[in-house]
């Protein structure tokens, strides 16, 4: 705790003289010289990530990848990205090629799962209704027995259907990038899910990983949710975001943190700082920081200047449900970049 104070303390006196100004997007950026913005991208500093899940490039600004941030280095689109409009392709292409900012699609294996468990109760209403009609049919009951054989029969077929279909993500992910020129994948799972499910976790982690292999100088692959899947996967991944954890104090990421130290091939730069502002818990300060003077500074800012005990150089950060802060001009976003990138 007492590294975690001294990192802030240090970090509020840089940010008492650190006016942060309002910047006025372009949609036409080609107008701008921005040359040292990609410089600036491609030199070694703090990512910034964000997720975005209203991309449409429908007329209506807030759909657009182009108004959010120019440094703005990570987006990762949660929908619409699979078949791309003409004026989807121009905003892509805007983003990509005159700001140098990466865009990734989101895969999401919590709605995979969801799925897969429902799938599962229904098998358990199919068998047992087949096991009772077969009975019925010869003028008897359904034994236990005949119950749990005509279940198991049903759920085979569900663990098979999903073995397969979690074994062909890989492949029809890459043809997606490749179609539409996206610049990687974030696998999303923040469940824990059963044994079977986990198992198919571990072989797509292997299988995306091939998939990628001849790609990899310029695709980037990051895994978020819970960081427990990762123990022996670290080589797999550029990037770590641990979503699941508490976000009331600061300790907790920190703990997340020193946990992957622990697990093989973890480098710190891969690791990336997790904040949702989708609620408006992100405006109180973290319950675990103290100081002689109260402390009033919100947790964005905050865990932007955050670094582990030690002095690690970590990732960056990354921030969901900046949808709703558009009308704010992105402003937490983009006060977000300004910090991190005081460290």
């Amino acid at each position: 705790m007492k590294n975690i104070i001294i990192t802030l303390i240090a970090g509020l006196s840089m940010v008492g003289c650190t006016e942060i100004e309002p910047v006025r997007m372009d949609i036409h950026p080609a107008e701008k010289d921005l040359t040292a913005l990609r410089n600036y991208k491609t030199d070694e500093h703090f990512l910034s990530i964000t997720w975005f899940s209203n991309w449409k490039a429908d007329g209506n600004m807030n759909t657009y990848l182009n108004t959010l941030p120019d440094s703005l280095d990570v987006i990762i689109l949660e929908n619409n990205f699979e078949s791309l409009s003409p004026a989807q392709y121009t905003d892509l292409e805007t983003v990509k090629q005159e700001k140098g900012t990466k865009v990734l699609i989101s895969q999401n294996m919590d709605m995979v799962y969801e799925n897969y468990q429902e799938d599962l109760e229904q098998a358990e209403k199919e068998g047992e209704y087949q096991a009772e009609k077969a009975a019925a049919e010869k003028g008897q009951e359904a034994t236990p027995e005949e119950i749990t054989e005509s279940v198991k029969k049903e759920q085979d077929k569900v663990l098979e259907k999903y073995k397969q279909t979690i074994a062909a993500l890989p492949l029809k992910l890459a043809e997606v990038l490749q179609k539409n020129g996206l610049d990687g994948i974030s696998l999303r799972i923040t469940n824990t899910g059963d044994a079977f499910f986990r198992e198919q976790i571990y072989l797509l982690f292997d299988r995306i990983a091939e998939v990628l292999k001849d790609s990899r100088s310029s695709k980037l692959l990051i895994f978020e949710g819970y960081i427990g899947y990762v123990n022996h996967y670290c080589h797999v991944f550029d990037y770590l975001i641990s979503t699941t954890h508490s976000s009331d104090r600061l300790a907790d990421t920190q703990e997340v943190f020193y946990r992957l130290t622990d697990m093989k091939d973890f480098s710190p730069k891969q690791f990336i700082a997790y904040l949702s502002i989708e609620n408006d818990s992100w405006k109180t300060p973290y319950s675990d920081l103290f100081s002689s003077e109260e402390i009033t500074m919100p947790k964005h800012q905050s865990l932007a200047l955050w670094l582990p005990a030690g002095n690690f150089r970590t990732g960056g950060i990354a921030l969901r449900g900046i949808e709703k802060d558009y009308e704010n001009n992105y402003g937490i976003l983009r006060q977000t970049i300004q910090f991190v990138n005081l460290k």
